[in-house]
């Protein structure tokens, strides 16, 4: 989501940490980022994934941190504004904790915290077409500006929201 930005990032925020790849990425933009994991345990595992993991949470000029906390309760209770919310919850899309991230109302906590021409990245990890439709119109109705993407190998949708359009970019702009 970050390349579909109009301006330079300042502030990016994770929902759900898993393995922290999003996390991971994010931080690699050198700006204030920020994960909020709902699960303990999951942090303490961030290192056996990525090797610079210490390194990010702990560099010199440190500039990514995790809370522990559940996500929603996050936005409605911080003061600060985010150029980029990435949701990475994990599957299934139907478990009681996951389906809550994809309702119109978790919508509307993010976009209190949403710069006016932020995008909201989330992903979908499969589920049925029935679970596909709830979550498109649930972001259809939150949002002015909506585009979704096919994960590669099957592996559910992502979706790229906004109060903002959203430019369309080809391959070469993408890698630029």
């Amino acid at each position: 989501p970050m390349v579909h930005l109009r301006k330079a990032p300042v502030r990016g925020l994770t929902i759900c940490l898993g393995m922290g790849a999003s996390f991971r990425s994010m931080a690699s933009w050198d700006i204030r980022t920020t994960a909020v994991e709902l699960v303990p345990s999951v942090v303490k595992l961030f290192p056996f994934y990525f090797d610079d993991a210490n390194e990010i949470l702990n560099g010199h000029e440190r500039k990514a941190d995790i809370i522990i906390d559940d996500g929603r309760r996050y936005l409605d209770r911080t003061d600060q504004m985010f150029d980029v919310i990435v949701v990475d919850p994990p599957p299934p899309i139907s478990a009681a904790a996951s389906s809550l991230l994809y309702s119109t109302e978790f919508y509307q906590s993010v976009k209190r915290r949403l710069r006016k021409t932020g995008i909201l990245q989330v992903w979908t990890p499969g589920g049925d077409l029935k679970d596909l439709a709830a979550v498109t119109k649930s972001l259809r109705e939150s949002f002015s500006f909506v585009r979704q993407f096919f994960s590669i190998e099957g592996w559910g949708c992502h979706f790229l929201a906004s109060e903002s359009p959203i430019p369309k970019l080809d391959a070469k702009e993408l890698a630029g």
